[in-house]
């Protein structure tokens, strides 16, 4: 019996999560976001950056994804590529011939470093779900909150993890987001600017300090009432963009 409602309520959450639908509202805002950003530039150029020594390359669109990374790590020069759903590494030109799973934790960092830097892109792929949670004040400034969640099919993402973003109400910019990916973590953007009709931003990397058992959905009371603790700095530097022939 026990069996059967356990069952019963994981059918009807994977048809829920199936199902789920983003708001219009949260849809209008993301719209706006990426077209203040960049709008069709994001699919019709290639992108490349440094991020902590590492040369970042990344070239999307609706139905295409190629990120790489190259860096040299004990005199060999290694690169890794995710294309579309496949993602391998090479050293020294040559197929490592280690496994998705093998690579998990480089993947992720490729995945996550540009997923990040071309923000608000792709929040706009099919199996995100996009929630307006209402306007808040962040540092004097109106924002509109938008909660983004994930359909668990054909998703790199669980359908446990939880994004929030900070849209500015008067430029449409996205400047702060949280997570539950790795642990709680908030982010604001500083340094913003164009580059070749896209924009970038570098951020500061919070954590929750003393109030890490906090939900991240209140991350933004918490710093406006500076209790959060900064962990890193997020910094591309030199971004080129190159239109796609």
């Amino acid at each position: 019996m026990i069996k059967t409602i356990f069952l019963t309520l994981f059918l009807l959450f994977t048809l829920h999560q199936a199902n789920a639908q983003s708001d219009d509202k949260a849809q209008k805002i993301v719209d706006k976001a990426i077209e203040v950003s960049g709008g069709e530039l994001f699919k019709t150029t290639k992108v490349s950056f440094t991020f902590r020594g590492k040369s970042h390359f990344v070239d999307q669109n609706d139905n295409k994804l190629y990120y790489s990374r190259t860096f040299v790590e004990d005199g060999d020069t290694i690169k890794d590529e995710l294309d579309n759903s496949i993602f391998k590494r090479y050293i020294n030109g040559a197929d490592s011939g280690k496994s998705q799973r093998q690579l998990s934790r480089a993947f992720e960092d490729v995945n996550a470093v540009s997923y990040f830097a071309m923000l608000p892109y792709k929040l706009n792929d099919q199996a995100v779900v996009k929630q307006h949670i209402g306007e808040v004040v962040i540092k004097s400034a109106t924002y509109d909150k938008v909660k983004v969640t994930f359909k668990g099919e054909g998703s790199g993402d669980s359908p446990d993890n939880v994004f929030y973003y900070w849209f500015n109400r008067k430029t449409g910019f996205m400047e702060f987001l949280a997570y539950n990916k790795g642990g709680n973590r908030f982010r604001t953007a500083y340094n913003q600017r164009f580059v070749d009709g896209i924009r970038f931003a570098d951020y500061i990397n919070f954590s929750g300090g003393d109030y890490s058992n906090r939900d991240i959905s209140e991350y933004d009371k918490l710093y406006n009432e500076g209790k959060l603790k900064e962990l890193s700095r997020i910094i591309l530097e030199d971004v080129k963009v190159e239109k796609k022939n």
